[in-house]
């Protein structure tokens, strides 16, 4: 956490593909909804976070995502302790730490993301399947996760492995309708009740008063097209670049330690080995699949599988020096041993700091106060990127810079709702949908201009 504090953005970001923080961030100042599939948990978490008097709103929900993800490592400490072995404590520590310090998760942490919080929930649900948790307490909190980011549903094999291993099936059956139970009431919950609850405010997303328009935006209808979407001629460049990129995370020996960490796992409880790795196959398998340049990010709430069997490697690294430099008569063979559990960890801070450091990263806001101070009195504001449109809609909006101008985002005009909230904006009965936005707004009397780089 110290760590996070030291790093994260002072305010809105695009580094670490922060590009949907400014959406995040005014839906959750808004009481609204943000883009597909709406996020209902944290925009629930966020309610709390954005009511602290501290600094800007942005900052405030940065630190949300710092919180969750020094959560999630926390709570992946303990869970690398419930592994069969008996875990000691340093090499769990070990795993919590560098979880935290992975690249790919620390650059979560520092903004306004939801890959944090979804982290923090899929850490809690691979402690409790570790646990004697009961199942509809594992199922509910499993749909709570589902309500901070539907990937969270890759973790069936690790929630039921307990019950495959069981000899009846009918006592299997009971436990595992029990955890489908819970789960779907606890999604049931977020996206319906929570998310109902948010549509007095307008949103440029989704008008949720009709069943069709509901699950256009929780099935995230709008984007289904990236899912699988990556084209079969470039997996193979893909495969690689991500197989570099997850050989990073640990550095290049904590990645080998996860190797035999998952081994380890396999020998003691075949179960639990393959019900993890399923899960972070689906993870993965997502990651790869998804049609967009950021898609890397799904991959964060995964990590804390990875970080069990990191767990698992370190205590038989430590082990294994220990017996080894103790057959050579060398008394210090148990400190070399624990010293490994601290390097690996202490490495990607050195390495990895100037990377993720986001302490002075003022750029998205200072493009936004740029760009807002050249507008001319009431003018239309013409954007054509989700980073420009959506900072803009922090500043404007939610920081109440420039509220005589109309933010207009080209890409979204197609959709009814969308045209419907502009044009209220502008004070215009109608916008004929045939006329793209820039038209439509020069009917209008108000001046319009593009926002650029």
């Amino acid at each position: 956490m110290v760590v996070y504090l030291l790093t994260m953005a002072p305010t809105l970001s695009w580094s670490h593909h922060g590009a949907d923080g400014g959406d995040l961030v005014r839906a959750v100042a808004e009481g609204s909804i943000p883009h597909p599939p709406g996020f209902p948990t944290y925009l629930l978490l966020g309610e709390a976070f954005i009511r602290l008097p501290m600094r800007n709103p942005a900052w405030r929900l940065n630190l949300m995502s710092a919180v969750a993800a020094a959560g999630a490592a926390g709570l992946t400490v303990v869970a690398v302790q419930r592994l069969p072995g008996r875990v000691s404590q340093l090499s769990a520590l070990g795993a919590g730490l560098s979880l935290g310090l992975a690249p790919l998760f620390w650059s979560q942490a520092l903004i306004a993301e939801v890959y944090a919080p979804t982290a923090l929930f899929g850490a809690a649900v691979i402690l409790l399947s570790l646990s004697e948790a009961r199942p509809w307490i594992r199922g509910a909190v499993w749909g709570l996760g589902m309500g901070a980011h539907p990937t969270l549903i890759f973790l069936v094999p690790m929630v039921l492995y307990r019950a495959v291993r069981r000899d009846r099936w009918g006592e299997k059956a009971r436990s595992e309708v029990r955890i489908g139970l819970a789960a779907l009431v606890g999604w049931g919950a977020m996206y319906g009740p929570v998310l109902l609850s948010r549509n007095g405010a307008p949103s440029p997303w989704a008008d949720v008063d009709t069943v069709d328009g509901w699950w256009a935006l929780v099935s995230g209808r709008l984007y289904r097209g990236y899912v699988f979407g990556l084209p079969l001629t470039a997996w193979p460049q893909r495969l690689l670049a991500w197989a570099g990129i997850l050989a990073r995370q640990f550095t290049p020996v904590g990645a080998l330690l996860v190797v035999v960490g998952w081994v380890a796992m396999w020998r003691k409880r075949k179960a639990l080995a393959v019900g993890s790795l399923v899960s972070f196959g689906g993870f993965a398998a997502y990651t790869l699949g998804h049609d967009t340049s950021d898609s890397l990010v799904y991959l964060v709430p995964a990590l804390p599988l990875a970080a069990l069997w990191l767990g698992l490697g370190f205590d038989g690294a430590v082990s294994w020096l220990r017996d080894h430099l103790a057959d050579t008569g060398w008394a210090g063979g148990a400190r070399w041993g624990s010293a490994l559990v601290v390097v690996v960890p202490l490495v990607q801070a050195v390495v990895f700091w100037r990377g993720m450091d986001l302490s002075g990263d003022w750029t998205a806001m200072a493009w936004a106060e740029r760009t807002l101070e050249e507008v001319p009195p009431s003018a239309v504001l013409l954007t054509h990127s989700d980073a420009h449109t959506f900072t803009l809609w922090y500043a404007h909006q939610v920081l109440e810079r420039r509220p005589d101008i109309v933010v207009v985002d080209r890409d979204l005009w197609y959709r009814e709702v969308y045209r419907k909230q502009v044009a209220a904006e502008l004070d215009v009965a109608v916008v004929d949908p045939t006329l793209s936005a820039q038209a439509a707004a020069r009917r209008t009397d108000r001046a319009v201009v593009s926002a650029t780089d």
